[in-house]
């Protein structure tokens, strides 16, 4: 039987270096307290913060301090718990983490408030008269922007302090299917290649007819792509059977995680939580409409590639297991950890020296944590602070897929690396809606590099199947989980009850648009479940947006060469020191318009048209 190896049996340079943060659970301590004394000195300034510019300046260092501090504090923590979820100690070292955090942020509630009792005349004259005040210009901008949803210093210092307590549904989902959910397993045929847990586990035997692999959150995907239909949907079954085990209390957590995001929005003075969430980033409505418009009039796009599958597959009829499938004759070519770093290292070439150097720096100095063990926290992200190297959580399968994640989070590193250099702490964050255009441009880069200099064929057929996967995940997919967030806001703020039968009606409904070629069945209705970002409210859409500039960006690199490259290391390097809508402008894409969706689902088309000739 296959198996997931235990965090102890793999080797150190597949872990990332969390000592470079902490060296270990002592300094975390002393951090730690560190913070508690930071936190009673920023609180100390409560009433006075705009008395004058040399006090505003103060309160703004020592809430730097106090900030950074905590950011340490708390991604330690995550990480090692995301090392093993099932480990008690992890578990109250984030606890504790995350109540610092909140009394942090309680203790500094009074900042905006105080600031936002300023006219922008006043900020101005603090600012002549102590010009290092001049960085901050923009965040006075955002903080006075926010005015008409920033509530009395009380008010605030109670939503800090709830904050806590607002994330429980997700963090009870988190803990249910990383630690105590587990899944069946199932019979490997005797024509299938070994399993992607034994490849990352090193156990090189091939399966026997009969062997039993397990199936886990981060293999079902890899799974799905077997070539036999049966074994297929034999894992699809016994997945999504498992999943309706603990329907009431998935359903339960999401209602909740709902009804949260609407009583937090209204609070603040906004009409729906949506509204909340884009305002955040000063992203209009509009442009979420956009998307979802834009995306709704090309499923016939979609549809082409769900018919491509069709054909593709042993059956007449095209079932919810054959979905993930690849448009390919053989399994993925089997890409080993060193394999994929080699190839994402030359890809990211046309970006400059400079880019590609880090990437290859990054990767010898154990910024990533490779491969899937027991306890270990599903997916992929790349995390790290302002202060710290970047580091990237994997749970890589030895395949195409993994290959290409790897190129995404190193993205998101790299874009973080670039803003901490050149941006002061408080423009040392980036917006989410900037963030997937950093991860998606080398995802475009390391497809154009591949089909540029792989000859093998069968490699190729396999790069440009990973490519339109990406559209199809990425584009359709998270705007159909778009539309499956806003019309669940909209139903639970219009007072209907969000029930899991009605949640699993709500989606089957938009799985049978997005997907009309298919047979939808029940099962598939329970898909929702399993998308951990939907406690992220409004999240996901910015998934397909990133893709959409970031095909633009990797097109004008092609076409430009290093103008293009500059202007794009220029963007990356801006970290939030301005609205994501200018600095994508800047970087010469505007997201308030559908002609990027569009000449992506373009590139998509012609993708498919290149596939359609291996049909």
């Amino acid at each position: 039987m296959s198996s997931v190896p235990e965090r102890n049996e793999v080797d150190e340079e597949y872990t990332w270096a969390l000592e470079s943060l902490y060296a270990d659970s002592d300094e975390w301590e002393a951090a730690y307290e560190e913070a508690e004394e930071l936190t009673e000195v920023v609180a100390s300034y409560e009433g006075q913060a705009t008395d004058d510019a040399e006090t505003l300046l103060s309160v703004l260092d020592d809430y730097e301090d106090l900030m950074r501090t905590v950011s340490n504090v708390v991604s330690y923590a995550r990480m090692r718990r995301d090392e093993d979820t099932r480990r008690d100690e992890a578990q109250a070292m984030l606890t504790r983490a995350q109540s610092l955090s909140a009394e942090a942020s309680s203790a500094a509630s009074f900042l905006d408030p105080e600031i936002q009792a300023l006219e922008r005349e006043d900020v101005e004259t603090m600012i002549e008269a102590e010009p290092e005040l001049a960085e901050y210009e923009h965040y006075f901008d955002d903080v006075l922007r926010m005015k008409p949803h920033t509530r009395s210093t009380e008010v605030e210092s109670l939503l800090a302090d709830l904050s806590e307590v607002t994330g429980a549904p997700g963090e009870v989902y988190d803990m249910l299917t990383n630690a105590d959910m587990s899944f069946p397993t199932v019979e490997e045929p005797d024509s299938e290649a070994r399993s992607a847990s034994d490849r990352s586990s090193g156990d090189d035997k091939e399966p026997r007819g009969g062997d039993a692999v397990e199936i886990t959150l981060n293999n079902f995907t890899t799974l799905q792509k077997r070539h036999d239909r049966e074994f297929r949907q034999n894992v699809y079954e016994a997945f999504y059977d498992e999943w309706e085990t603990v329907h009431n209390t998935v359903g339960t957590a999401y209602a909740k995680a709902v009804k949260t995001d609407a009583k937090m929005a209204a609070a603040r003075n906004y009409d729906s939580a949506r509204q909340a969430s884009l305002n955040g980033p000063n992203v209009p409505v509009e442009v979420y409409d956009t998307l979802v418009e834009t995306v709704r009039d090309n499923l016939g796009t979609l549809h082409r590639h769900a018919d491509l599958k069709r054909e593709h597959t042993d059956g007449d009829d095209l079932r919810m297991w054959d979905l993930y499938v690849p448009l390919t004759e053989t399994e993925s070519p089997e890409i080993s950890y060193e394999d994929a770093c080699e190839h994402v290292v030359d890809a990211v070439a046309p970006l400059g020296e400079d880019y590609q150097s880090r990437v290859a720096e990054g990767l010898d100095s154990r910024w990533v944590d490779v491969y899937e063990t027991r306890g270990k926290q599903s997916g992929a992200y790349s995390g790290g602070t302002y202060d710290s190297q970047p580091y990237i959580l994997m749970n890589y399968q030895d395949d195409v897929e993994s290959m290409y994640t790897l190129a995404h989070e190193l993205g998101h590193s790299l874009h973080s690396e670039y803003t901490s250099e050149a941006q002061p702490y408080i423009y040392s964050g980036y917006e989410i809606f900037v963030a997937e255009v950093a991860s998606t441009v080398n995802e475009a880069l390391l497809t154009r590099h591949l089909l540029d200099t792989v000859e093998d064929d069968r490699f190729r057929r396999h790069v440009l199947d990973t490519y339109l996967e990406r559209f199809r995940s990425t584009l359709y997919r998270q705007t159909m989980f778009a539309e499956f967030e806003h019309r669940t806001h909209e139903m639970s703020e219009a007072g209907e009850p969000l029930t899991p039968d009605r949640l699993n009606d709500l989606y089957r409904e938009l799985k049978a648009d997005y997907y009309e070629p298919g047979e939808i069945d029940d099962r598939i209705a329970r898909e929702w479940m399993r998308i951990p970002h939907f406690y992220r409210s409004f999240y996901v859409y910015q998934y397909a947006t990133g893709i959409s500039a970031a095909v633009a960006i990797a097109r004008s690199i092609e076409e430009e060469g290093q103008p293009a490259a500059e202007s794009y290391r220029e963007f990356l390097a801006s970290g939030s020191s301005d609205y994501p809508l200018e600095l994508l402008r800047t970087a010469g894409v505007d997201m308030s318009e559908s002609d990027p969706i569009e000449d992506a689902i373009e590139e998509y088309d012609d993708a498919l048209d290149r596939m359609s000739e291996y049909i």
